[in-house]
């Protein structure tokens, strides 16, 4: 138990950083194989997220307060700015009478795809923007830590940004996470439970 439990927490840190390697999928078959108890598999798991998602705050904190890194964000930003100038000013010399500036067959496609998602994307613009509010930080970092909408990464990263304190970031994401992956490892118990 105590090995499946480590291997849990191992597994949830590394995905706190690459979310490409998902815990939900090991948690579930890690329940499914094992028989162990889905609430400490969760809560190991949970934690291991708390840990990675609590460094990843830490760290981009630290770095927006970096006064080298703010230099060199605004340089970045001057020079995407006068590229974005020079590109809308070549687009409207380049654009054919009557058709709409900037339009290209890529263009298109991109509206295509992102279509469906738009409405999903901006409300989770929305709710990151209102990180900054002191009383909607907490419920929105629960929401995102349960649900994952918005990404509980990009939360962590925009919440690093506002005046949240370190406590309340590790509590919202510890009982978000918790309640999510112990969900997680009852769905194999509950599927079998079921169709028996």
């Amino acid at each position: 138990m105590i090995a499946a439990c480590l291997t849990a927490a191992l597994t949830a840190l590394v995905s706190a950083f690459f979310p490409v390697t998902p815990v939900e999928p090991y948690l579930i078959g890690l329940a499914a194989a094992t028989g162990y108890s889905p609430i400490a598999l969760g809560l190991a798991a949970a934690l291991g997220q708390t840990v990675g998602k609590t460094t990843l705050f830490l760290g981009v904190r630290g770095a927006l307060r970096s006064d080298r890194l703010r230099g060199w964000v605004d340089a970045a930003e001057r020079r995407r700015e006068r590229r974005r100038a020079a590109r809308c000013g070549s687009l409207d010399s380049d654009a054919a009478p009557g058709s709409p500036v900037g339009t290209t067959t890529a263009t298109k496609m991109r509206e295509r795809l992102r279509a469906p998602l738009a409405p999903i994307v901006a409300v989770a613009r929305k709710l990151l923007t209102l990180l900054d509010k002191p009383a909607l930080a907490a419920p929105i970092l629960l929401l995102s830590a349960v649900t994952g909408m918005p990404p509980l990464m990009a939360t962590s990263i925009c919440a690093a940004g506002t005046r949240i304190n370190l406590p309340v970031f590790v509590a919202a994401c510890f009982v978000g996470r918790s309640i999510r992956f112990i969900a997680i490892a009852c769905a194999p118990q509950l599927v079998l439970s079921w169709t028996l």
